[in-house]
């Protein structure tokens, strides 16, 4: 190829540097930063941190209460995926539901047993759907226990749960694909659907299935007290 001219008359000069990066495709350079592009990207990032009327204010606050969320967390959701959770899913990992060594821990009423400060918060909770999902699991009888020990356990909480289930051990895609058909039968929306769990194990399923965020159960269940903007 040693002579070819290069396609774009703007990589001769000042750009043949440009044109020699490794993996380059002889194609033009990206905007610069004082592009149009970047003047419009700059301008709607400052509206979303512009400070929202006292009356705006209220409003978040009493949908981040209702959430369970304290106001810093439910405007960076708010920020990030343009609108308001309004699904809760529930991993019940350790931090949530007692385990034993092999799994979740069924007690003698064969129903899962959720700890205090996560059966305290949920059952608090009376705007948000909520959908409570045990984690993959190993095949056979384990797996049919546990999912009968999840249905006794939804029976005898005393509030709503939308949907539940035990995720299909496979692949992350399929994981993905379990959670957004369960979301859709229930009718509920994975674009305003926040999850509850291990950020290490599962940060991979927000992406896959369209999810609006993530927070961890510790965050969630036990967030540190950070004062709201009407008690400063």
């Amino acid at each position: 190829m040693r002579g070819r001219k290069p396609k774009f008359k703007h990589v001769r000069g000042r750009d043949t540097a440009f044109q020699s990066m490794l993996g380059h495709n002889g194609g033009p350079p990206l905007p610069s930063a004082a592009g149009w592009n970047a003047f419009c990207w700059r301008k709607a990032a400052a509206r979303v941190r512009k400070a929202p009327t006292r009356e705006v204010l209220a409003i978040r606050l009493r949908r981040a209460a209702e959430l369970g969320l304290d106001y810093k967390t439910y405007a960076a959701l708010l920020a990030h995926g343009g609108n308001s959770p309004r699904t809760l899913v529930v991993m019940l990992s350790r931090a949530v539901v007692a385990y034993g060594p092999f799994g979740p821990d069924i007690a003698r009423d064969g129903a899962l047993r959720l700890l205090d400060a996560a059966a305290a918060k949920l059952a608090a909770l009376t705007v948000p759907d909520i959908v409570l999902v045990v984690p993959a699991l190993a095949g056979g009888p384990a797996r049919d226990a546990v999912a009968d020990a999840l249905d006794a356990m939804v029976r005898s909480i005393g509030w709503r749960v939308a949907a539940r289930g035990v995720m299909p051990a496979g692949a992350p895609r399929e994981a993905a694909v379990w959670l957004s058909d369960r979301l859709t039968d229930a009718g509920l929306s994975p674009r305003s659907t926040l999850l509850i769990a291990d950020p290490d194990a599962h940060l991979d399923l927000v992406t896959r299935a369209r999810l609006l965020g993530l927070l961890s159960p510790q965050r969630y269940f036990d967030p540190p007290h950070r004062p709201s903007r009407l008690e400063e």
